[in-house]
């Protein structure tokens, strides 16, 4: 009978020892190992304790998750664990299993439902795993401590011991876990998935990740080599398969970029990276990373077409503004043809016919007409990139030229010109025409910038000098200025300071004048206003018949 009841006995244990090790939560592990002794016992009452804050999980690593430390089960569900100060130093601190009998006061469990009363039995053991205490069993029960005999001692001792080991399992699976839920939700959001192919077989597998980038069944394990194919856009196979075959047989790193069509149609740009290693079963296999890229490519499309657009866009502002140099130029000479032709006409309607006059206006009109013809001339050698024209002239006098087709819009705007031009300077082996179209641009930049001056303080300032083997023109205004951070950048190509100005005027300006060998810098004048000042070698040291 003894046998029997030993056996029978043992087959509990073995089926209480199954419960426990198939848990694989906190909880169920807690509430598990709980019922089970409290079945054995034979105990009305108990509660399991995890206690974070002596020594459980003490080697557990940084990345645990330690708010999970601290973990009650108790029965009845809704009592309240306190264990005993003296109790917890014995159990926690000393390691020792304690039975013993006290007063109703002296329990653990506080049920407000259903207070104890009268003398308890209380059987209180350690939670250990290779020497470290990791919580409490407790148990409880009404009268004195007969209850808890050696044997069931012995046998309770034998479930916490395997809910201990238990407890360490379920502790790597949770690090596991986290582990894994941090490393796929990396490759989420970092739109990458992990994956290893064989060589040999043709075979891979990979990562979650991995098998939505490529739109691929999740219950497609391994993956065939054909499968993989039919996603790979038509156009990009060739390639891939080429750098596949040089890095097998190299075994050197594997990078390379191709296009993934999904099955409604979708298509992914990604970017493949991996390195060669022996595999388990010793066959050559490719480890690495595929990398959906599909938004930085969009991305560089986007930048492409607005750096296009902006080409475009510079290209018809430069356009525009060459036009608007050609108009403004030209329209002098024409005005003046217009105005000679008309004076003819008057002159030939005299009686008598005024020959002699009506021959003046017509020589008038001839000079006017290859005034225009040397500007075109200008603008198109600018624009091509042609030959700049170099002959002797008196600066001074094509300066002078410029206030006289200028002199309409001086007078329009109000503007008092002054001039102190250096007479004795010699003569200047330049393109006249091209420095007369710095000169307008700066003219009229400073006829503008005076329009907010009050009358009578708009004063055009024009002066010329000679030092060190250069010649300088300087044209000063009196309107706001420039502010010291806009001085250099005014000479950029499309930046004004204007309101409706293009910012390409100076740009031109400074490439004229740096073709010639010189400089063009502006300053402030004085208390109010700009001056701007070209400079240019009176001598070229390239011939003209040299091409520029």
């Amino acid at each position: 009978m003894r046998l029997d009841s030993e056996t029978h006995e043992l087959d509990l244990v073995a089926k209480a020892f199954q419960i426990i090790s198939r848990e694989i939560s906190y909880q169920g592990l807690a509430k598990a190992l709980l019922m089970e002794a409290l079945s054995y016992s034979g105990a009305s009452r108990g509660a399991i304790l995890l206690s974070g804050q002596r020594e459980l999980l003490a080697k557990a690593d940084a990345s645990f998750p330690r708010e999970r430390a601290n973990f009650l089960a108790s029965f009845p569900p809704h009592a309240e664990f306190r264990l005993p100060t003296d109790l917890a130093e014995q159990v926690l601190d000393r390691k020792q299993t304690v039975v013993r009998q006290a007063g109703a006061e002296s329990s653990a469990l506080i049920d407000p439902a259903n207070p104890p009363s009268g003398k308890i039995a209380q059987l209180c053991l350690p939670l250990i795993h290779q020497h470290w205490a990791i919580g409490v069993l407790y148990l409880e029960a009404d009268g004195d401590a007969e209850i808890f005999t050696p044997r069931c001692v012995w046998v309770t001792s034998m479930l916490a011991n395997q809910a201990a080991v238990s407890f360490e399992s379920v502790r790597l699976f949770e690090a596991l876990r986290e582990t894994n839920m941090w490393m796929v939700r990396g490759q989420q959001i970092g739109g990458m998935g992990s994956y290893r192919w064989n060589t040999r077989t043709l075979l891979s597998r990979g990562s979650r990740e991995c098998y939505r980038i490529l739109d691929i069944d999740l219950d497609v394990n391994p993956v065939p080599f054909e499968v993989f194919r039919s996603r790979v856009h038509p156009e990009d196979y060739p390639a891939l398969e080429q750098d596949l075959t040089e890095a097998i047989s190299t075994k050197s790193p594997f990078t390379h970029e191709y296009r993934v069509v999904h099955r409604d149609g979708k298509t992914l740009h990604v970017v493949a990276v991996g390195q060669f290693d022996e595999g388990p079963t010793g066959d050559l296999e490719l480890e690495g990373i595929i990398t959906d890229v599909s938004q930085r490519k969009a991305a560089e499309q986007a930048l492409a077409d607005a750096r296009n657009e902006l080409a475009r866009a510079t290209g018809l502002t430069s356009l525009g503004e060459l036009a608007g140099s050609i108009i403004h130029e030209i329209d002098q000479p024409l005005t003046g043809m217009i105005m000679s032709a008309e004076a003819c006409l008057r002159w030939l309607a005299r009686d008598p016919v005024q020959a002699a006059e009506a021959r003046k206006s017509v020589a008038r009109i001839i000079r006017q007409a290859r005034r225009a013809a040397e500007v075109v001339t200008g603008v198109r050698s600018l624009v091509r990139g042609t030959q700049v024209h170099f002959a002797e002239f008196d600066i001074n006098d094509a300066v002078a030229e410029v206030l006289l087709l200028s002199n309409r819009e001086i007078e329009r705007a109000g503007v008092i010109v002054r001039t102190d031009f250096d007479r004795s300077s010699p003569r200047v082996e330049a393109d006249r025409v091209q420095v007369q179209q710095v000169a307008l641009n700066l003219v009229r930049n400073a006829i503008e910038a005076m329009a907010g001056v009050e009358d009578g303080n708009r004063i055009l300032a024009l002066s010329s000098g000679v030092a060190d083997g250069m010649i300088s023109v300087a044209i000063a205004d009196t309107g706001g200025g420039i502010s010291p951070a806009d001085r250099e950048r005014v000479f950029e190509t499309l930046y004004t300071t204007k309101g409706a100005g293009l910012g390409l005027g100076l740009s031109i300006c400074r490439k004229i004048v740096k073709l010639h060998g010189g400089q063009l810098w502006v300053e402030e004048n004085g208390r109010c206003g700009a001056k701007f000042t070209f400079a240019l070698p009176l001598r070229q040291a390239v011939q003209t018949s040299e091409s520029r």
